[in-house]
């Protein structure tokens, strides 16, 4: 035992020394102008690896199912839905590979996310079928739910100059992924079956760019500091503060986190808004079989649509970002849920109706940014202001499942309906979800969720919100 510690001791000095050299090393003043550059180009790498699958959706379905395995196309994308779902245990690793950037630093994570990101597009454009399709569709999937690049911008960024940094930071990567239509009208030259070489540039991207980030980033001051922190602080107060961490938390955990919501009139109101949101989910995952099966688009439409799509994307999401410093959480989210519900609207009547491809691009790019505009607000943010600092952690993990709970839900009402409705009536069928599940968390935020904006995080009860009489008989019985 007492060797295992000298060992660990003899590591953590070594360790310490290199951490406060790079600390303490200097940084040229060009440092964050070039830092940003690559994290732009990190980020257009992450929101491409987000995206591309979706709007190549009809391209695939296509290849893999109905020319591959003979069968017709709402039965293939509905087998392709399901074989989405083997890709979701992966997802449960999360919990075990995210903490490590806390213990081994971001730069090594920034460099490795981004690479896998790359590889898992060089798997999907070598592809010839489904099951080499999944690996490198899985690897994105998992590497671009870690936004290091984010802790990044955050974490390089003084206080007053945060959420300006990550907003512009993010709208010009969204407005990057017009390289994705570039490449439809270039080399895919608007053909069906040449789907598999827009992955390519992407991919050389990324692998690019993950070797810039190897060279030229450096590790973030904020997590150096709290690294030496931890370092300098001796074994025995560690353990210490360990263990009044764990008292502190006694409450915490997912099924306690439930309780403590369904008993509390704020949480509770936002876990039902949250089942109508994501209910509308589909509608950011299906566009492409949209413009291409419903209503008819041609390759050249479809590329002309997407042109436009990162515009209005960008647009909103910045909208999003202003009217939430300025007008508070609640009204974000009723305004941008009205917006996206607008704009899907307008989405499908313009490519049903033949009106022109700009104005549908434009309208489910605008829908996007609405979309996650808001679903940002609710999940990331609402919840954990809604919550007591001993149960945040535990209570935001219930959005996240509500998000995969009512998305696999839509996805298998939508399975069922897929072989069995005509092509032309599947924009209304996803339409059929969006709309009811929008106005359901509108009216649902509208009336019954109070405004958290301007709350202090330290002293939330979540009881501000539940009524006077049963907040005092809490307050008898923890008497």
């Amino acid at each position: 035992m007492e060797k295992n510690v000298e060992r660990l001791q003899a590591r953590e000095a070594k360790e310490l020394i290199r951490r406060e050299k790079q600390l303490g090393a200097r940084s040229n003043k060009f440092y964050l102008i070039y830092l940003f550059m690559i994290l732009s180009l990190i980020y257009i790498t992450d929101e491409i690896a987000s995206t591309i699958s979706i709007q190549f959706q009809a391209n695939i379905v296509t290849e893999f199912f109905v020319k591959n395995m003979g069968m017709e196309y709402g039965a293939g994308l509905s087998l392709f839905s399901a074989i989405g779902f083997i890709s979701y245990p992966v997802t449960l690793l999360i919990i075990f590979y995210r903490p490590l950037a806390d213990k081994f630093g971001r730069k090594p994570f920034l460099v490795i996310n981004t690479l896998c990101m790359g590889l898992g597009l060089f798997l999907v454009y070598l592809s010839k079928d489904i099951y080499v399709y999944m690996i490198g569709g899985t690897l994105m999937g998992f590497m671009v739910s870690h936004d290091m690049q984010c802790v990044y911008i955050l974490e390089c960024s003084d206080a007053k100059s945060r959420a300006r940094n990550y907003a512009i930071v993010k709208a010009v990567a969204i407005l990057g992924t017009l390289l994705v239509p570039l490449l439809r009208a270039t080399l895919m030259q608007n053909v069906s079956e040449r789907w598999h070489v827009v992955y390519l540039v992407p991919a050389i991207i990324g692998f690019v760019m993950s070797l810039f980030a190897l060279l030229f980033a450096k590790e973030t001051n904020a997590f150096l500091i709290k690294r030496i922190e931890y370092l300098k602080t001796p074994i025995e107060e560690r353990e210490q503060r360990s263990k009044e961490g764990r008292e502190q938390n006694a409450q915490g955990g997912i099924l306690t986190a439930v309780k403590f919501a369904f008993k509390h009139r704020q949480l509770r109101f936002l876990i039902i808004a949250c089942c109508c949101f994501y209910l509308a989910s589909l509608g950011t995952a299906t566009y492409s079989t949209v413009m291409a099966k419903s209503a008819l688009m041609t390759e050249e439409e479809i590329t002309l649509a997407l042109f436009l799509y990162p515009v209005g994307n960008a647009l909103f999401t910045l909208i999003s970002g202003f009217v939430s410093d300025k007008f508070g959480r609640k009204v974000t989210i009723v305004a941008m849920s009205c917006s996206a519900l607008t704009c899907y609207l307008l989405f499908i009547f313009s490519g049903m109706f033949k009106w022109t491809p700009y104005l549908t691009g434009f309208a489910i790019g605008g829908f996007m940014g609405s979309y996650w505009g808001a679903g940002d607000t609710i999940g990331g943010i609402m919840f954990s202001e809604s919550s007591p600092t001993n149960l945040r952690s535990s209570v935001t993990v219930i959005n996240t499942l509500l998000n995969g709970v009512m998305g696999g839900l839509a996805t298998v009402i939508t399975m069922i309906l897929l072989p069995i409705i005509p092509e032309s009536m599947f924009g209304y069928m996803y339409l059929g979800l969006t709309v009811p599940g929008l106005v359901g968390a509108i009216v649902i935020m509208w009336l019954f969720v109070g405004e958290t904006r301007g709350l202090d995080l330290k002293t939330v009860t979540g009881t501000e919100w539940d009524k006077p009489k049963k907040v005092k008989e809490e307050q008898q019985d923890g008497e």
